[in-house]
């Protein structure tokens, strides 16, 4: 609004001044003069006319400036939201690298990426199941016995320990399988079948611990 408030007054100043101008040198008088006394008249006459017109135009110049300045001051407060300009401190430097840090390490986890953490043993790998994540290991990294619970694992485990403890004692000690063969006999094989599950119990204590420490 006061942008055109002043356009408006520099418009009116304008044809004020081109009015007087045309119409200034119309006013000489009408009764006949003495030609000296007339011509010093009309110069007279047509000298305020300029006058008048140049007043004008310099009114309306200033009032046009003075509208463009004002319009670009109030430009220049509006973009730097009415104060002082922005500084950046060392807490919003710190805020930022830390945002940036976490949500990039977020976003290079993400099934689309290749990732150190989703390596699933040496072979296959499987993007998306990542078996590090906030420096603990996930359950992707016991395979198939993400599906069974710490507890459930943990019984598995003292299971196969007893069983494959006593096919070992048997094998070896109470019923050697050595001697039996030496003297023409055979093997066993339910001793050789229940030694191989002590192995596994080892594996099914880290599994249950993985589990544990997932809270499962």
């Amino acid at each position: 609004m006061p942008r055109l408030a002043a356009v408006g007054v520099a418009a009116v100043a304008a044809f004020a001044a081109g009015a007087a101008f045309v119409v200034a040198p119309a006013r000489a008088p009408l009764a006949p003069t003495p030609p000296l006394a007339s011509g010093a008249s009309g110069s007279a006459t047509q000298s305020a006319g300029w006058g008048l017109a140049a007043a004008g135009i310099a009114f309306g110049a200033h009032v046009g400036l003075a509208a463009a300045w004002r319009a670009r001051a109030a430009t220049a407060a509006r973009a730097e939201g009415g104060g002082k300009p922005y500084v950046e401190t060392p807490a919003d430097e710190r805020l930022f690298e830390q945002v940036y840090l976490q949500y990039t390490s977020e976003y290079m986890k993400g099934p689309m990426y290749w990732h150190p953490d989703k390596m699933q043993g040496f072979a296959p790998d499987y993007p998306g199941r990542p078996i590090v994540k906030n420096g603990k290991y996930t359950s992707n990294v016991i395979g198939n016995l993400k599906a069974f619970s710490s507890n459930e694992l943990a019984f598995l485990s003292m299971l196969f320990f007893g069983v494959g403890l006593y096919g070992n004692l048997q094998f070896n000690y109470y019923d050697p399988q050595w001697a039996k063969v030496d003297a023409g006999g055979y093997f066993n094989a339910s001793y050789i079948v229940e030694s191989l599950l002590l192995p596994i119990s080892f594996f099914m204590h880290i599994a249950c611990y993985i589990q544990k420490q997932n809270g499962k």
